[in-house]
């Protein structure tokens, strides 16, 4: 080979730079990220901090047309992240049937009184809610 040509091969490997393959880096990315999501445990967010009450039985109930009330160990209630008063309880029940949510569940602290998961279990039948659960801790 001539030094010429040696020169023009030199030349036009310098000329187009490193090649990098992004293919095997985007698969690696794609298979850490489903690892991620699948892996990653999701909290339910509440404002009032509740600690459930604990059973032996391990039967769950997954319905999504539920209400969730959570009961503090204060007496406070909430629904979806809003806090009630007692008396504003039945209103938002009654909405939550009217759209077609009829059942409830209550997670109620282990340190609340009784009176506040009846008066709850109360508003939520004179609004027409079929069924009821307490939910739990395992």
């Amino acid at each position: 080979m001539s030094p010429f040509a040696r020169h023009r091969a030199a030349r036009r490997l310098r000329d187009r730079g490193a090649v990098v393959e992004l293919t095997p880096l985007i698969d690696i990315v794609f298979q850490l990220l489903i690892f991620f999501l699948l892996t990653a445990t999701f909290k339910d967010q509440s404002s009032l901090d509740v600690e459930l009450a604990r059973a032996k039985s391990q039967e769950r109930s997954e319905t999504p047309q539920t209400v969730v009330v959570s009961i503090s160990s204060d007496g406070r209630y909430e629904i979806e992240g809003n806090i009630l008063e007692a008396r504003e309880l039945e209103m938002r029940l009654c909405a939550k049937a009217q759209q077609g949510e009829k059942i409830l569940h209550i997670r109620a602290d282990r340190e609340s009184q009784h009176e506040n998961l009846v008066l709850a279990m109360d508003a939520a039948k004179r609004c027409g809610m079929s069924k009821m659960g307490i939910l739990h801790q395992n």
